[in-house]
Formats: C-alpha cells, structure tokens, sequence
C-alpha cells in the first residue's frame, strides 16, 4: 500500500511538469497584467513583486522573519479550508476577511498588505496569492510553480478547517482529503511548505519557549532556502524541526512528526533526494494554488511572450488629420541577446487591412532592459504620426539580426489588433487636485463614449480594498477631422488619485486599462487647425524602479482581457459644463 501510494505521488508529479515548450500565447490576453508582474522583477518597467522575498535570506521584516516562508504559508491557510466535493472555498482570498483566530501571527497581514498594490480588475487578490508561491519558491532556489490564472475574489470570509498543530492524525486526513489531497500528498506539501520558516514562540509558546532560542524562532531545517533539508534530517534523526520534537511531544502538538509517519515514512524518506524533494514540490504546491472553487475555470500557465507590445497608444493630432501612434515593443532576450538585434520595426496595416500607409513600416530604437527569475528582456520604443483618414488595425514585428537574419513575429496569424474608434487623448486628459479629467476622441458617427473608472475603495477592518466600478458618461464638446471630441469629469478620492485604472468605451471598442498615475496635473488644449505638436500624447514612461500600480496598460483593443475579479458598479452621467461629478 505505501509503495502504491508514493507511485501514486510520483505519477501526479509527472503528470503536472511542463514538458515540452508551452504555446505562445496570443496579445492582448486575460494573463498580460499578470505576465509582467511574473516577468519583470528588475530594470526597466520592473514591477519589483518579488523584492520582499528577494533574496530569501532577507530580513525586510526582521531578523525573525523570512517573507518567502510566510507568502507560501499565507497560499496554504487561504486554500486550507476549501472543499473539493461541494466545490467550495479553496484559493480564494478569502484570507483578508479571516485574520486572527486559526491565522494568528503578523505573516498573513503583512503578506497582505504587501499584496494590495497589485490588485486590479484584471489581477485578482487570490492569483496574486498564488503568484506569492511562484516567487517565493524561487527566489529560494526552488522549482518554478506554474502559475494560472482567473481565480475569482471571495466577498466573505469561509468556514473554519485550517489544519492545528493540536490535530490527530485521522483528522490531518480528513482535513486533506478535503481539499483533494491523499495521505501521501499531505506529507509531501506538508515538507514542501516547511523547507522555510519556523515556529515563532510567541505565537506557540508551548512549541517553543520563549527566551530559548535566537530571536525566539526555531527554524524547521539547516538551511534558509528551498530544499530537501526537511526531509533528509528528519530521515537521518536529525531533524531540528519544532513540530518533531521537543516540547511539543508533550502537549500533543508535534505534528509534522504525525503527519510524515502517516504513511510509515515512505513518502518523507523519498522526499531527503533533492531531485524528488524539487520535482513533488512543484507538483504539489501547483495542486495546492489550483484548489478553486467551482465555476472557475484557470488559465493555462503563464509563459513569458517572445514579443509584447507594451503601453500602445493613439491620440488625435491637432487639426485632425494625423494621429500620433506609440508605445513600445518588450522582445525576450533569454535565448537570443539583444547584442544580436540590429533592429526592431513595426509593419502595419491600415485601419481597412490594406497598405494604403506608404513603407507602412515604424522604426523603433532600444529604450531598456529588465529581468526576472529566469528570462530577459529588452524594450523598444516607437513615436510616430499616421494619416487619420488610412489610420492602422494592426501591425507585425520584424527583428532583424545582425547576421543578417530576420524574424517576423504576427501574434500567431493575427497581426498585433490595435482600432481607432475610441482614443483616450492623454495630453487632454489631467488630475487636478482631485478631480479627474477625461478627454477622448471618437471616429465619427459616434459622438458619445463612457469612462469606466475602477476604484479601489477602503474598507473598515480590511486590508484590502474592495474594487468599485464607476461609469461615467463622456459629452461630445468638438469635432476635429474625422473625430468627435469627448470629455467626462470625476471627482476622486485622496487615495484614489494614484491608484485608478480606467477604460474608455464606445460601441465595442475600448481604450483600456488606463492609469490615472501616468496623467499630468494640466489639461493641454488640443487644436482643430495648424500643425501637430511634435511631443508624443503617450502616458510617461515608468521610472525604472517597481511602480505600486501598473506599468503595463494594454493596447486599444477591442478585446477583453479584464479577469474576472467581481465589481460593484454604478453609472452617472456628466455634466456638459464639466464640473466634477460626485465620488460614489
């Protein structure tokens, strides 16, 4: 029966590797917000997740604390109390609502807490949870966990059932069970969670007692890194870790001991070789982040683009008749060195998906570079001005090497959609102490467009901030070229000034994904005669250090990739004389 077990274990572990290459995943997509706070740890346009687990023996919370071990722990007690077989709880971040209690300790407030700048609609609280596992792992040394994506937002705190030191071993079981993992898979995502970290005596003074070691935390292994330490000592009787032995044994609370001689010590003594230790832990904490309930429905993994567009944006020119079209191209550079790219241009179609555009090719020149765990990239940038009347739908990327060599990258036979329907103008658009203005153009007929504002808004005892959508009606004030210009004021919170993304909508198409964090304090004039300012309407580059909000709007495209994080919504409509609406 062990035998089969562990055989058992080792086939689910198989089962669930990445093997072979992954498909390339085609732009826009619901996964682009959290493919860049995945990928860009560092450099240009860095989202910085990863940097208060980075490096794993960091003591940004002290010198009793190791972030990556609380992120996994905080992982584990938001899944713990889901159940398989009603389809309830899971991964769900139902954890903000359920502090104190079974999750005593600082580790899940400040997981939190560290958490909440990246909530969005389009990165929910529960994947930003599960994308803690990811980088904690291997900012640790460990696996990469591949990370999917959709889990939806809990709006109430779950039933209790996270698993207590105190437990006996048959309701360890029952409890796993639970959530979908056997005997064998508990000891292995048990080890798999406690390879970091320790017990805090002032947490479990009957585990460790006060005074009685450094810092008064007793690590569970040798090693601050992920490895099969846990295993191999407590094989070898050498184990260090608290819920082994020591005082525990006495108040009945030596549970990791219980729990890995559940199966006779199989499973942990196959778990002291590290390549077994690294391939079941991936395993495991990937089934561990993917226990959901039902009606979701993930993603598959996340993969690293070999090409993304990044912070595309049109804007209407004065006098109407040129557009401003840029943004910038993100290229994987992990297998190929940007010392091997002699150049990067766009070739676009125009808005029919003909060629009436001239060369129809756009230049763009190195801007930056950034890095995570392991890939690379470059940033190149591109501004330009295209007739208004032909305008674009879509473009490809062609890389040219330096041997000579090309590449044509086309979104897997789609071209990279960009429309022209609906443009925020971000010269024309401001906050203004508090107030939002919201300047738009709009392709004739349509002189209408909606400002579709998402809020994080404070709530009492929470850590977190719940997600509000607010519609608000844009007017038509002008007619420049072949565009009808459209404005909308709000009035925001203090708190929202920096924090707001915001989509702009006519019709079916959309200008998404917009920050109010990237637009200026004075609303420029834009002209209906005389020549196009040279400057480009773009947001501003990011600064080279992590942002707390997104770095990474999407393009003007009709798609929509909004995960599907749970909004309250309200609309208002806009005053004609613009004054500022009143916040919801």
């Amino acid at each position: 029966m062990v035998v089969k077990r562990f055989t058992a274990l080792l086939a689910y572990a198989l089962s669930l590797c990445l093997c072979g290459e992954a498909a390339a995943p085609t732009w826009p997509s619901s996964v682009d917000e959290l493919e860049d706070i995945m990928m860009l740890n560092n450099g240009y346009r860095a989202r910085g997740f990863p940097n208060i687990v980075s490096p794993c023996f960091t003591e940004a919370l002290g010198p009793d604390r190791i972030p990556a071990a609380e992120w996994i722990r905080t992982a584990f007690h938001d899944m713990a109390t889901g159940n398989v077989y009603l389809g309830t709880g899971g991964l769900d971040a139902s954890l903000v609502f359920e502090l104190g209690g079974d999750n005593i300790g600082s580790a899940f407030q400040t997981s939190l807490t560290t958490f909440a700048p990246f909530l969005t609609s389009r990165s929910s609280m529960a994947d930003i949870i599960a994308m803690g596992v990811y980088a904690a792992v291997r900012s640790c040394g460990g696996p990469v966990i591949p990370i999917k994506t959709g889990r939806v937002d809990a709006t109430e705190a779950g039933p209790p059932g996270v698993p207590l030191p105190q437990n006996s071993i048959q309701t360890f079981q029952n409890q796993f069970l639970r959530t979908g993992f056997d005997t064998s898979q508990m000891i292995a995502v048990t080890a798999c969670g406690h390879t970091l970290g320790g017990v805090h005596a002032g947490n479990f003074p009957d585990i460790v007692a006060p005074g009685t070691v450094p810092n008064d935390v007793k690590d569970f292994d040798s090693t601050i890194k992920f490895d099969e330490k846990i295993a191999s000592e407590y094989v070898a009787g050498k184990s260090r870790d608290p819920l082994t032995a020591g005082i525990s044994t006495a108040v009945g609370k030596d549970s990791d001991f219980r729990v890995f001689n559940a199966d006779g010590n199989a499973t942990i003594a196959s778990l002291a070789d590290p390549a077994t230790f690294a391939s079941t832990c991936q395993a495991m904490l990937q089934k561990m982040i993917e226990v959901v309930p039902s009606g979701v429905t993930l993603t598959d993994p996340i993969v690293p683009y070999e090409v993304k567009p990044v912070a595309l944006q049109l804007s209407l020119q004065s006098g109407g008749n040129e557009i401003q079209f840029s943004g910038e191209i993100r290229i994987r550079t992990t297998s190929r060195p940007a010392s091997q790219i002699s150049s990067v241009q766009l070739v676009y179609k125009d808005r029919s998906g003909g060629s009436d555009c001239g060369a129809c090719n756009i230049a763009a020149t190195t801007k930056g570079t950034a890095a995570g765990f392991d890939d690379s990239f470059t940033f190149y940038a591109f501004s330009t001005t295209i007739p208004s009347q032909s305008s674009i739908s879509a473009f490809n990327v062609l890389i040219t090497l330096a041997s000579g060599a090309t590449e044509t990258y086309d979104n897997n036979g789609n071209g990279y959609p960009i429309q022209d329907n609906v443009m925020l103008q971000a010269d024309q658009s401001c906050v203004t102490s508090s107030q939002l203005t919201v300047t738009a153009a709009v392709r004739s007929p349509a002189t209408s467009a909606n400002l579709v504002l998402t809020l994080k808004v404070p709530r009492d005892g929470i850590i977190t901030p719940a997600l509000q959508s607010q519609t608000v009606e844009l007017t038509q004030q002008s007619t420049i070229g072949p565009y009808n210009i459209v404005t909308g004021t709000y009035t925001l919170d203090s708190s929202q000034v920096q924090t707001t993304k915001f989509d702009i909508t006519s019709g079916q198409s959309s200008d998404s994904f917009k920050s109010t964090g990237d637009l200026g304090t004075t609303c420029q004039p834009l002209d209906s005669g005389g020549s196009s300012p040279t400057s480009s309407t773009s947001s501003a580059s990011p600064p080279t250090s992590a942002p707390p909000t997104s770095s990474e709007p999407s393009s003007s495209s009709t798609t929509d990739t909004a995960s599907p994080t749970t909004l309250q919504t309200s609309t208002i409509p806009s005053s004609t004389d613009s004054s500022p609406s009143s916040s919801a």
